[in-house]
């Protein structure tokens, strides 16, 4: 027996994300989500509530903002229970940029202190949650100066202060995720990375308060680890605009499923998968 994902059909204004979208992923969404007339991966949501009424998306921000942007009433989402989801953290490498004019404007945000430290004392500080975060950037010589951010008071005055912070290089920089932690291990994959910024790991209640409170986080720095994720449903689009009820539509899921199922095209894969055409 093939062990499924819990995938439904969801109201999408029932959806709420824990981080900001990102405007130059979601505009290419909407075209290829209108081009393509089917939604390849489904957004990952887990309930806020007993009753399920509402569901705080933990991967698929984009996805969700792009389905809103064509109007599409309901959405095929892979449900899960927070408590079996893993989090972890993704870091900011900063590419093609100023990094002395992202320093400078780092400098003039209001509550914002940056300290110079090395590597263990920027850990210390961010498993502590003193830190905002830390970054390296070169210096005159060539050479990785580390810095601490520090500034705010609270879960959500911190979290709006790491937001700036991501705007300080967000409009002006191409940014990509990565694990590593120090600036000499971010180039080994992106040779041109000019800053490194790393940031602490939320906890799930700390997400779920600040989705609460209408408080999102940057984009790109949460990591959820699923035991097991849909992928590649290539579901039709068109169920989705339809005016169908919601019942109705979970129905037509419900055998849309079964008939790949029926077909066996429907396959998990129990070791690790690396995918290329994503």
């Amino acid at each position: 027996m093939i062990a499924l994902p819990d995938l439904r059909i969801l109201p999408l204004n029932a959806l709420i994300p824990h981080e900001r979208t990102d405007p130059r992923r979601v505009a290419p969404l909407v075209e290829r989500l209108r081009a393509e007339a089917v939604l390849r991966n489904p957004p990952i949501v887990a309930p806020l509530d007993a009753a399920h009424r509402q569901f705080v998306v933990l991967d698929g921000a984009n996805r969700t903002a792009a389905l809103l942007a064509l109007g599409v009433p309901h959405v095929l989402a892979q449900v899960v229970d927070y408590r079996a989801v893993t989090l972890s953290v993704w870091h900011h490498v900063i590419a093609r940029c100023d990094a002395p004019q992202v320093l400078r404007t780092l400098s003039a945000l209001e509550g914002l202190e940056i300290v110079a430290g090395d590597l263990t004392s920027a850990r210390a500080a961010l498993a502590r949650r003193e830190a905002l975060a830390y970054m390296f950037i070169e210096d005159g010589e060539g050479k990785a100066q580390c810095l601490i951010l520090l500034g705010g008071h609270n879960l959500r005055t911190r979290t709006d202060l790491l937001n700036q912070v991501v705007d300080a290089y967000e409009g002006c920089a191409r940014v990509q995720r990565t694990i590593a932690e120090t600036l000499a291990e971010a180039r080994a994959a992106f040779p041109e990375a000019a800053l490194l910024v790393v940031f602490p790991r939320y906890e799930r209640d700390e997400i779920v308060d600040l989705v609460r409170n209408e408080v999102r986080l940057p984009a790109g720095i949460t990591r959820h680890v699923l035991p097991l994720r849909a992928l590649r449903l290539n579901y039709p689009m068109d169920v989705l605009r339809s005016d169908l009820p919601l019942a109705r539509k979970q129905a037509h899921l419900s055998e849309w499923i079964h008939e790949r199922l029926i077909q066996r095209q429907v396959r998990t894969y129990e070791e690790p998968t690396v995918l290329f055409d994503e």
